[in-house]
């Protein structure tokens, strides 16, 4: 059972995404924006991030770039009602896993989270044989 944060400053949202990680058999967190997420993924041992790009006091993109400092191995999926090139490419350019457009296909969610949590395990590897 992997935790997943859930990081959206609409709370009907974060539950409907909640229920599709808790039918996934994971565990979610949620948290109503970047700042209140930041100490969360410090807190808990978080294996994958969903993220709202616009959000208030922190958005997604500046909590991407703490996340990816704190922890390189991090897998973030920034979501967004808005799919704009800039996003794209500051997504790329912080080391985002991907992207995915709001409304959210639940099929198409659940597949990133199963290649993002796979690609968490991989990317756990990597630095475990670099630091061996």
């Amino acid at each position: 059972m992997a935790k997943i944060l859930i990081v959206d400053d609409e709370a009907p949202f974060r539950s409907y995404i909640s229920d599709v990680v808790k039918r996934m058999n994971h565990q979610p967190v949620e948290a109503e924006n970047g700042l209140v997420a930041w100490k969360a993924y410090q807190k808990e041992k978080i294996d994958l991030c969903m993220v709202d790009v616009n959000m208030p006091e922190m958005d997604g993109i500046g909590f991407l770039d703490r996340v990816k400092k704190y922890d390189p191995a991090a897998i973030v999926i920034m979501m967004t009602g808005f799919p704009t090139a800039e996003t794209i490419i500051e997504t790329i350019e912080d080391d985002g896993y991907t992207y995915i457009s709001k409304p959210i296909d639940v099929p198409v969610l659940m597949s990133l989270v199963e290649r993002g949590l796979s690609a968490r395990k991989k990317r756990l590897e990597q630095f475990r044989k670099k630091k061996a």
